[in-house]
């Protein structure tokens, strides 16, 4: 066993320290993250001859294998990640699944792939050469590429045999040659697992899917005088670092899409002759803008055109 920290590292030389400790630990990767001063990581290994566990105790970071890390460092293999700590959002093969306490997801290290973890996490890492777990696939690479970023069940069958043995295997319970032993059966057995989720049986939470749950958040509580990130993540059950990063990788942010759908409903509302006796400002509140000099200058910006002139046109009309 070895263990790997920056806990000695001057301060301010945390993150980046951290940045060529975990490339030395497992391979060349690309970690990012808002903390600096302070930041603490640790990583705990123990090899097991053609593989290897780890476990890693860190902070909130996204991590990246980009096509440039894997050049540098064509390492032929695959982690398998069981959470048990925080929460961790694993893309792959344009894939992504979010892995809470107890679940456990693969990734192969020939693709680029990129963890997001939102906050403090703790994280077992099964390293396997690809030769020893694609030997032992039903279908190969082929089912190893479907089942990569994908949940594997952990509450029962191969996938809890998995999961207890990577928990025994850092215990330090077992002399080395029994625990290499027991580590290339673990690997077995996880192509069990793979097998099954890649035939379906795995439930992946896509980006799309964590996309479309907000969007109907805010529509659903677009009046809301509270509404905000923390409230539709904390409504979908997620957290707000995930929440952001789902939004940012579309063409408007979450701020952007109230923003959005808050003038479209004004517009509408402005247009309707139902509703002509309703001041701009009461448009304003039903559409949910706090003040009528914020909505003025939003509406203005995004049409051109005042609310008093759109109303007017609508009504010459």
């Amino acid at each position: 066993m070895q263990r790997l920290s920056v806990a000695g590292a001057p301060r301010g030389a945390q993150f980046t320290s951290w940045r060529e400790l975990i490339c030395q630990a497992f391979l060349d990767l690309t970690p990012e993250s808002d903390l600096r001063d302070g930041f603490t990581g640790t990583v705990t290994q123990w090899p097991l001859g053609k593989t290897n566990i780890a476990r890693i105790d860190s902070q909130r970071q996204r991590v990246r294998r980009t096509s440039a890390d894997i050049s540098r460092c064509p390492q032929h293999g695959y982690y398998a990640n069981l959470q048990l700590r925080g929460r961790c959002l694993m893309t792959q093969y344009g894939r992504s699944t979010v892995l809470r306490p107890g679940d456990l997801a693969m990734v192969d290290t020939t693709e680029p792939f990129s963890f997001e973890f939102d906050d403090d996490f703790r994280q077992i890492t099964f390293f396997l050469p690809k030769q020893l777990l694609d030997g032992q696939l039903l279908d190969g690479q082929r089912t190893a590429a479907a089942a990569t970023a994908v949940r594997v069940d952990t509450t029962a069958g191969a996938g809890a045999a998995v999961r207890h043995a990577m928990l025994t295997l850092t215990q330090d319970k077992l002399p080395e040659k029994a625990a290499a032993r027991l580590a290339i059966h673990t690997g077995g057995i996880l192509a069990v697992a793979v097998d099954q989720s890649a035939t379906g049986r795995g439930k992946p939470v896509r980006h799309e899917g964590l996309h479309a749950a907000a969007l109907h958040d805010i529509d659903e509580h677009l009046t809301d005088d509270d509404l905000s990130p923390p409230a539709t993540a904390r409504r979908i059950g997620v957290s707000v670092r995930l929440l952001y990063s789902v939004f940012a990788a579309r063409e408007h942010s979450y701020a952007a899409e109230v923003r959005r759908r808050r003038l479209t409903r004004a517009w509408r509302d402005l247009q309707d002759p139902a509703l002509a006796g309703l001041r701009v400002i009461d448009v304003a509140v039903e559409a949910g803008f706090p003040n009528v000099s914020s909505f003025h200058r939003a509406f203005l910006r995004e049409y051109g055109r005042t609310p008093a002139e759109l109303r007017a046109g609508a009504h010459r009309s």
